[in-house]
C-alpha cells in the first residue's frame, strides 16, 4: 500500500490543492494528516487562507484519509470533516509494525508515547523533516506543507512498503530511508 504522509496544512487552499495533486500524481492509496489542517496560518493572499475551503477539498478525499488532531484544530468539527479525525493519537499497524500517528505537540522524539505502543512514531509540529531513532522507536517528520521551517521545503512523506521518501510537493525526492525490518 502506498500512503502520503503530511502535515501542517494551517489553512491554506493554495497547499492543500497542491497535497490533492501530489496524491493523485503519486497514485497513493491513503493520505494520512497528522494535524493543524486549517487553523493558524497566513494571511498572506498567495497563501490563501480558508480553513473551510480546505476542509472542502479534504472531504472529497475522505474515504481515503486518516487524520489525528493537532494543537491549531481545536474548533475544527464546526467545519464538518467528513473523515476519521482522532484526538491525540491513533495506533495503525502498516506492513507488519506497529505506528503511532500524533501531531507532535503531546508526543514527539522529546516525549515519546510508553514503551511497547508502536515501533515508528509519525509526527508533525515542528514544520522541519526528521528521521531519528529515539531508543528502540524509529520517529519521523513530513515536514510541512505549507509553512516550512529551518530551510527545508515545503514537503510531505511517501511510505511504500519498507521505504520512507521525502518529496516537495512538486514531487521532487529530496530524501529517503528504507525502514528496518
Amino acid at each position: 500500500m502506498k500512503r502520503l504522509i503530511a502535515s501542517d496544512l494551517h489553512g491554506s487552499r493554495a497547499f492543500c490543492r497542491k497535497l490533492l495533486d501530489l496524491y493523485e500524481k503519486e497514485q497513493a492509496t491513503e493520505l494520512i494528516l497528522l494535524g493543524d489542517l486549517v487553523f493558524s496560518g497566513s494571511y498572506d493572499p498567495r497563501f490563501e487562507f480558508d480553513p473551510q475551503g480546505v476542509m472542502d477539498l479534504l472531504n472529497r478525499q475522505a474515504p481515503h484519509i486518516l487524520s489525528v488532531e493537532g494543537n491549531c484544530d481545536y474548533g475544527i468539527q464546526e467545519l464538518s470533516p467528513q473523515f476519521p479525525f482522532f484526538r491525540k493519537y491513533k495506533v495503525v499497524t502498516w506492513e507488519g509494525r506497529e505506528v503511532f500517528l500524533t501531531h507532535g505537540h503531546r508526543y514527539s522524539p522529546r516525549n515519546p508515547p510508553p514503551m511497547g505502543m508502536a515501533q515508528i512514531l509519525l509526527s508533525g509540529h515542528t514544520h522541519m523533516p526528521s528521521f531519528q531513532r529515539v531508543n528502540d522507536l524509529l520517529c519521523v517528520n513530513p515536514g510541512s506543507v505549507s509553512l516550512p521551517r529551518g530551510g527545508s521545503p515545503n514537503s510531505c512523506l511517501v511510505w511504500e512498503g519498507d521505504l520512507l521518501r521525502w518529496i516537495t510537493l512538486e514531487g521532487e525526492e529530496f530524501h529517503r530511508e528504507t525502514l528496518p525490518k
